[in-house]
């Protein structure tokens, strides 16, 4: 399967669930837009919101380098509730998977997103935060061009 996600310039909306500890899933909407601005450079800028106005809206933007003969790309991002992050992910058959790390801090947190290819313009997301052992929340959300 070709992937559209992260390889193509566009817009995708988001919709959603954020599942935290002890908690019931919370609504989330939001837009991922991914721009190329070079020939293996890419931007990714991410806002998503909730329902429930007293929850920090999640945004972050990524900054991308992607080979694509290996299928494989590395990334640096800013990210508004975890700061800066590192990661790197690998195009599969019918997945995209993409690991991070949190720099800068003592924490043991690190990230796990799974974007599941429908079709050419829909994908499913899986994003999970994990904090040492311990999953700490996860998005599921569809993701429509």
């Amino acid at each position: 399967m070709d992937h559209s996600f992260l390889v193509e310039s566009g817009d995708w909306n988001v919709d959603g669930h954020w599942l935290k500890s002890n908690s019931v899933p919370i609504p989330l909407q939001g837009k991922i837009e991914i721009v190329w601005k070079r020939e293996n450079w890419f931007e990714m800028t991410t806002r998503l919101v909730c329902n429930d106005k007293a929850i920090t809206p999640i945004a972050y933007q990524c900054h991308g380098n992607f080979d694509f003969e290996e299928k494989y790309y590395t990334y640096v991002a800013q990210h508004n509730l975890l700061g800066n992050i590192e990661g790197e992910g690998r195009l599969g058959f019918q997945t995209i998977i993409q690991y991070y790390w949190l720099m800068e801090t003592n924490t043991k947190q690190k990230g796990l997103d799974t974007f599941y290819c429908l079709d050419r313009n829909t994908y499913h997301l899986t994003s999970s935060i994990l904090d040492g052992h311990s999953l700490k929340s996860t998005i599921e959300a569809t993701l429509k061009r």
